[in-house]
This record gives structure tokens, C-alpha cells and sequence, in this order.
């Protein structure tokens, strides 16, 4: 257990908070990349402070989990206001009890209030919605996701340079403003994943082919798209 109160100014702005948390990490295979442990952050903390500027504002961050012998859960939570309030929250249950399979379950959803220009939720931007979306389909104050994935390992090593995978998937979500409907679509298809197994850095890319299903749907409803991967 640790306390911690810090302060700091950056672009006139004063900030004092007090942290408490513990340490808990779990390592992974084939669960964000390929051919290498990863260190899944699962820390129970909580951050709050005050904001001073040219008024007072409020920080608060969290993160709470549950481990068992091959998954875990994790639940966090962000909120920050000041001129701009917004606050989001997360789940993601991973389970790898099937050998070779990741299963994924991850949900959110947030809410701006008084935006200043350029801080509505734009879940392409952050590449955090429906990956069978276009550019920009989905913006507001608004916004949810779920995605329903299993990664399945096909060759984790062809030729010691790359990884293959394929995930079935379930995407939910959108992003809309407050006066207005919520303005949300899904897509159900199939991704193949691949990714470096030699690289530093070995972040996995798709191509996700499916159908997409919703109110948020413009144009075709079949859809293909190459994209980097999601890292929950």
C-alpha cells in the first residue's frame, strides 16, 4: 500500500492529489501481440485531486480487479472536470481457460459535459467503436462500445518473423450529443490477425471482414477494413 501527495504546474495550471494503491501484474501470451509475456497492468489504485486554474476543477481515477488461474477482470474509472467534465468507465473479463483461444469481453461508455470545441468522443480518433465504421461515423457527448472477441492462435512463428490469428468478433457502440437519439451501430465478422515476432514493439494489425447492422449504417452493409489491432 502506498500514499503519495504530489503537486505540479504546467500551462498555468496547479494540481494536488494524493495517490493509494497496490501492485498487481499478470503475464500473458498471445493475448494483445504475439511471441512475447506481456505485463497486464491489474493494480488496484485510486487518484484524486483538485484542478486550479482559472477555476477549480476535480481529478479522480480508479481501477479495481479479480485474478484466477488463467483470466482475469478489471474495472476502472476516469473523471476530470474543470470547464469540460468527463468521465469514463471500463470493464474487460479475459479468459484463456481454452488453449490457443483468448476470450474478450470488454464494455464502456463515457459523458462529456460543457465541451469546448474538439473534446466530444470521436470513437474513430481513438480507435476505441466498431472497427467496421468509417471515418468519423460516430461523434458526441455520448458514447458506449462492446466487443465480444475470441483471439485464436493459428502459427505463432512462420519463417521467425511473423504470427497469424484469427478472431471472431461482436462489435457494439457509437457516439452521440445529449439533445439528440443515441446514434449507435454493431458489426459482426472475422479478423485475421497477425503480427512481428521479432520486433521491439510487436502491436498486432487485422483485416476484419462482416456485416453491419444498426442505425449508425451508412452506405453498404458488408464491410472489410485494415486496421492496427485493439490492446485492452
Amino acid at each position: 500500500m502506498r500514499v503519495r501527495v504530489s503537486e505540479g504546474v504546467a500551462e498555468h495550471r496547479l494540481r494536488a492529489g494524493i495517490d493509494v494503491g497496490s501492485v498487481r501484474f499478470r503475464v500473458l501470451e498471445h493475448f494483445n501481440s504475439y511471441a512475447r509475456r506481456e505485463d497486464v497492468d491489474l493494480s488496484p489504485t485510486l487518484h484524486a485531486g483538485v484542478v486550479l486554474s482559472s477555476g477549480v476543477g476535480y481529478e479522480v481515477s480508479g481501477q479495481t480487479s479479480a485474478v484466477w488461474k488463467r483470466g482475469f477482470a478489471v474495472l476502472s474509472l476516469t473523471a476530470g472536470g474543470l470547464d469540460t467534465t468527463r468521465t469514463v468507465g471500463q470493464l474487460t473479463v479475459v479468459s484463456q481457460d481454452i488453449a490457443r483461444h483468448t476470450l474478450i469481453v470488454h464494455a464502456e461508455g463515457g459523458i462529456v459535459t460543457h465541451p469546448k470545441p474538439g473534446a466530444e468522443f470521436d470513437p474513430w480518433a481513438v480507435q476505441r467503436g466498431p472497427r467496421l465504421f468509417g471515418v468519423h461515423d460516430f461523434t458526441g457527448t455520448r458514447t458506449t462500445w462492446f466487443v465480444l472477441e475470441d483471439r485464436i492462435l493459428v502459427a505463432d512463428d512462420i519463417l521467425g518473423l511473423l504470427a497469424i490469428g484469427l478472431a471472431p468478433f461482436l462489435d457494439y457502440g457509437g457516439a452521440w450529443y445529449g439533445d439528440e437519439p443515441a446514434r449507435q451501430g454493431g458489426d459482426v465478422g472475422v479478423s485475421l490477425r497477425f503480427g512481428p515476432t521479432r520486433a521491439v514493439r510487436g502491436e498486432a494489425a487485422e483485416m476484419a471482414f462482416g456485416y453491419r447492422f444498426g442505425d449508425g449504417v451508412k452506405g453498404k452493409r458488408w464491410a472489410f477494413t485494415l486496421r492496427k489491432g485493439f490492446s485492452f
